[in-house]
């Protein structure tokens, strides 16, 4: 339904009887654009990287970050800066764009499956569960040999690896 506005007019009301009653349009303001978020500041998106990094510790992802600030300070400027909309959303996208699997979930379902082996009685199990508890908590190491094929040399080629390798080539009868 269109809205009724008083409009008054150049003539005197007398004139006219007093102001009248139009139907006018009911115009569409323009809602004023939100304004873009800012980005984070580098500080912040340290202190994330750093809070993902070390188990969720918030302290001391904030310690590393601003190496000069007090434990009781640190803790509550994490806690205020794990508070910001934000953070939460960058924090939120992060564990998204890892499939929502972290370091304590993968350590709680190997811990569960470690008592469970052990419940069975199944040794086997024990020892490849414990020892991929090892490697997670990074007790342990995997060790690879990176084995590349020797490269496939011509006779020229050859030659010349030799000779810049300060060997002299002998004629051959």
């Amino acid at each position: 339904m269109d809205k009724l506005v008083v409009r008054s007019c150049s003539l005197s009301p007398s004139a006219l009887g007093g102001a009248f009653l139009l139907p006018m349009p009911r115009r569409r303001c323009a809602s004023p654009a939100e304004p873009a978020p800012l980005p984070l500041r580098v500080n912040d998106m340290l202190f994330l990287t750093e809070y993902l990094r070390n188990g969720r510790n918030a302290t001391r992802a904030y310690m590393v970050v601003h190496p000069k600030a007090k434990y009781t300070s640190a803790e509550s400027s994490a806690h205020d800066l794990l508070s910001k909309p934000k953070v939460q959303q960058e924090l939120a996208r992060r564990v998204q764009a890892e499939g929502g699997i972290t370091k304590e979930m993968v350590e709680s379902t190997l811990l569960q499956a470690l008592a469970w082996a052990n419940e069975k009685h199944d040794h086997l199990a024990v020892a490849s569960i414990g020892m991929d508890c090892a490697k997670l908590a990074g007790f342990l190491v995997e060790k690879r040999q990176d084995i590349t094929p020797p490269a496939s040399l011509n006779e020229d080629q050859l030659r010349e690896a030799l000779r810049v390798r300060g060997f002299i080539p002998v004629p051959v009868n």
